[in-house]
């Protein structure tokens, strides 16, 4: 896949997979391409040329609002939640596509029991949450729709690292409840710890890519970013 920005081209002939019941991890410096490919996969960028397919449809150029509905979701880089709704308005929010109240409700349980942090703060502002608490709730509203593919895109970033290995461990438990997740991470030993089969992205392109206990033992990865010999 081919991708950028008017004629900026970022992504330089990438391909990926992500099979059921998978964590891949998506790692690289800032500015790999990481983000870009994220949002080809969201529809909020079309690919210059090669494809976007899942569950064998090509995905390639439809709308965000019809890929959500295919079983996609996203917590995006930065969280974009809503900040001057409730927790409990941000959820419903994610559930745009989910009918019937009772469906809804059920749904707002299922989160509440994952981040039991979200249920206590379920009437306040969502600006006025932590920031672990912020990224609880945007991962929250991104499996409101029950997806069978979930993109995170850096949900450690700028979080302390007891928050992390919280966050880290939801994650986990929402694989084991049968979603398929592509992670992006700057952190690559904490990616590499958590996913099956990671890539690493380096200025748009692959530069290796195979199972996540494999790449913790190459030595070009943990020269350049596990930081140890």
């Amino acid at each position: 896949m081919v991708a950028g920005y008017d004629k900026a081209q970022v992504l330089h002939g990438i391909s990926l997979e992500v099979h059921p019941g998978e964590i891949v991890a998506l790692v690289g410096p800032n500015g790999a391409g990481k983000t870009t490919t994220i949002r080809c996969i969201t529809g909020e960028i079309h690919p210059m040329s090669g494809k976007v397919q899942y569950n064998g449809t090509d995905i390639s150029e439809m709308p965000s609002h019809r890929i959500v509905g295919t079983g996609i979701s996203c917590s995006p880089e930065g969280r974009n939640i809503f900040g001057n709704l409730t927790v409990y308005e941000n959820l419903k929010m994610g559930a745009y596509l989910v009918h019937g109240r009772k469906n809804i409700k059920e749904r707002i349980s299922r989160v509440y029991d994952l981040f039991p942090k979200l249920k206590e703060r379920k009437g306040q502002l969502a600006e006025s949450l932590s920031g672990g608490e912020q990224q609880m709730l945007a991962i929250g509203r991104a499996i409101m729709n029950e997806p069978t593919l979930l993109l995170l895109d850096e949900p450690s970033l700028g979080l302390a690292p007891v928050v992390v290995e919280q966050i880290y461990e939801k994650i986990a438990e929402i694989r084991r409840e049968g979603a398929s997740i592509l992670l992006v991470e700057q952190n690559v030993g904490l990616a590499l710890e958590i996913s099956q089969k990671a890539y690493v992205m380096e200025s748009g392109q692959v530069k290796l890519s195979g199972r996540s206990e494999t790449l913790e033992k190459d030595p070009y990865v943990i020269d350049t970013y596990l930081g140890v010999m």
